[in-house]
């Protein structure tokens, strides 16, 4: 036998030696139960894919959800003033009803309920979607305070949406909120000398003035600062809140409000300007004029016999009167 031949017998030998158990040998696996194995872990795989990209789209605020109205509560930061009979609101409601809500609202978890929601921006949307009784759509993103605040305004003054008092009374709210005033110029797109006149209004006509009056859309800074000036005075601000409470004032819209409030200071003030209010006994004798204006009050004595009993009687009124407002 050749060299050659030898050694390919024993390469031969080997490889039987070695080798397994016979083809046939095999026990084979079903192709089905590997086909229903692949399908099982692909969808568990597909499954927690989605759930991370949900839970990522929600966390970064790309993801829009279906929320239940009644499980979202409002900002803590009030951008508009509420309005009896508002036909805006109801023309909304009834657009969301035939059209349905195109734009989500954003919203973060509330801070201080687990399974509740608290709306940046799109009161209406979830005041309208309760209405009808059907889910809103919303964008539920982690926003600190600052950051909710700073949506909230940004959305509401792009869209121009906020009448100059609201926008003032947002002002003054952040600035409670111990915001500092870059954050709050920012917020509200104005410089500081814009942003120092909004909180002078704000601070300069009282909260239930404004809030009886309501938005006045119609109504801008010149005006809304006259009646500040106006309503300085305790004399005005009677004067003002005399007004509020008159039948005419209750039926008219908000932009009429602000000028049955205005008129009726301005004709107050014409008239203590005038002087022409009398003090008289009651037999009708003149005893003094009275000239008042927002910042002082004026007594003319025409009569001397009164002239001498109101100065005997001055010491013993401010001791009243300290007795009174100082102790």
């Amino acid at each position: 036998m050749s060299r050659r031949s030898t050694l390919a017998d024993l390469l031969n030998q080997g490889a039987s030696s070695n080798a397994g158990p016979a083809p046939e040998m095999l026990q084979p696996i079903a192709s089905g139960a590997l086909r229903a194995m692949s399908l099982s872990l692909e969808r568990m795989s597909s499954e927690a894919d989605e759930a991370r990209g949900l839970k990522s789209k929600i966390v970064t605020g790309d993801h829009v959800v279906d929320l239940d109205p009644e499980q979202i509560d409002a900002s803590f930061i009030k951008d508009r003033i509420p309005v009896e009979g508002d036909i805006e609101f109801e023309a909304f409601v009834k657009s969301i009803s035939e059209q349905g809500q195109q734009v989500p609202i954003l919203v973060r978890l509330s801070p201080s309920e687990p399974g509740r929601y608290q709306v940046a921006y799109g009161h209406r949307r979830v005041r309208a979607a309760a209405r009808l009784q059907i889910p809103v759509r919303a964008i539920v993103k982690a926003l600190t305070d600052e950051e909710l605040a700073i949506a909230q305004a940004k959305e509401n003054l792009e869209r121009q949406d906020l009448s100059y008092i609201e926008r003032a009374l947002l002002a003054r709210q952040l600035e409670e909120r111990q915001f500092d005033r870059a954050m709050i110029m920012g917020a509200l797109g104005v410089d500081k000398g814009d942003l120092s006149r909004l909180l002078s209004v704000a601070h300069g006509v009282p909260a239930d003035l404004i809030l009886a009056i309501g938005p006045a859309p119609r109504i801008g800074r010149p005006r809304w600062v006259q009646l500040a000036e106006l309503v300085k005075s305790a004399v005005g601000l009677r004067c003002a809140m005399a007004a509020v409470a008159d039948e005419s004032f209750r039926t008219a819209d908000t932009n009429r409000r602000f000028g049955i409030v205005i008129s009726t200071l301005q004709q107050k003030d014409a008239s203590a300007s005038g002087g022409d209010e009398t003090i008289k006994s009651t037999s009708g004798h003149v005893l003094a004029q009275l000239e008042e204006t927002p910042r002082r009050v004026r007594i003319m004595i025409e009569d001397a016999a009164f002239r001498a009993f109101l100065l005997s009687r001055l010491p013993s009124l401010v001791a009243e009167f300290e007795t009174e407002n100082l102790s």
